[in-house]
């Protein structure tokens, strides 16, 4: 059975290029994609915590500094995106209100 950490580590070797990137909202609204976002976000302060850990601790394990940087800036670049998004969804709930 495989270990939860090398698990972890595996996974987001295979997504790392993709953290950075907004996630693709075409035929999906406002409140999905928030939704999705915030998902997002948990998973990556999941990671930030597991790669604080791991470089943190005697043992040596998988992430290095690059990796906790680059989390960090997705976590950054995610949130940018979610407030985006609400301040969208906020825009157009306004002028639906005014047009009525």
């Amino acid at each position: 059975m495989r270990n939860d950490q090398s698990t972890d580590f595996a996974t987001y070797r295979e997504i790392m290029g993709e953290l950075l990137r907004p996630i693709e909202g075409h035929g999906l609204d406002v409140d999905t994609l928030k939704r999705l976002h915030e998902s997002k976000l948990v998973y990556l302060e999941n990671l930030r915590v597991r790669c604080f850990v791991e470089l943190n601790c005697d043992k040596p394990g998988h992430f290095t500094m690059n990796d906790y940087q680059l989390i960090l800036q997705a976590l950054a670049e995610t949130n940018r995106h979610l407030r985006n998004l609400i301040l969208l969804a906020i825009s157009s709930n306004l002028k639906k209100r005014t047009a009525v």
